[in-house]
């Protein structure tokens, strides 16, 4: 490939990355993208903070100090597509909760996705996850958000997921809302802290 075209094509994948959202989660079913109109200051002193943190650690854009990546589940998940992809980069640096920018291809277009931090008994930060898995209630996991792909089946966003203050020691999910069945898999665990 020629260096103007590989020139094109980091530009365009600059300005992709530029223009995905930026969203924060309070709770499940309680999240703002960053992106919109001005919208109300959470009542909650705690969610406020936390917006105010977010909001700040988004506009400085520190760099991304790990890069994880998604991948097709093992035969208990289901596969959309051999070519699905991900990637999640974190940030350990925001101390409020867990700060991650998520990129996916190749799922279905214009499908709602839920995201997930799945723990396990023996790794910090399991106890502070608020749902118990069935039939392994001893491991929680978290469905923190409900997303949707773009019409070629993407999706491209940095969080901020307010958390019970701890360490964690998790992995990252992807599901689908049809089945709930995993549809990508973050491979390794991850540490981070909120404080």
């Amino acid at each position: 490939m020629h260096v103007p075209k590989l020139l094109i094509l980091a530009s365009l994948s600059l300005s992709l990355r530029l223009a995905a959202e930026d969203i924060v989660v309070f709770a499940r079913g309680d999240s703002r993208s960053l992106g919109a109109a001005a919208q109300e200051t959470p009542r909650d002193p705690a969610s406020a903070a936390f917006l105010a943190a977010a909001r700040n650690d988004f506009a400085g854009r520190a760099p991304y100090d790990a890069v994880f990546p998604l991948i097709n589940p093992p035969a208990w998940g289901r596969v959309v597509s051999p070519d699905t992809t991900g990637s999640l980069q974190i940030r350990r640096s925001f101390a409020h909760g867990f700060v991650f920018h998520l990129d996916m291809e190749h799922l279905q277009p214009s499908h709602a996705y839920v995201l997930c931090i799945n723990g396990r008994p023996q790794h910090p930060g399991n106890e502070l996850l608020p749902e118990s898995v069935p039939g392994h209630e001893a491991e929680k996991y978290y469905d923190f958000c409900t997303v949707e792909t773009d019409a070629r089946g993407g999706y491209h966003a940095g969080f901020a997921l307010l958390l019970r203050p701890g360490p964690y020691n998790v992995h990252f999910y992807v599901k689908d809302t049809t089945d709930h069945k995993i549809i990508l898999y973050g491979l390794e665990y991850f540490d981070f802290e909120a404080k």
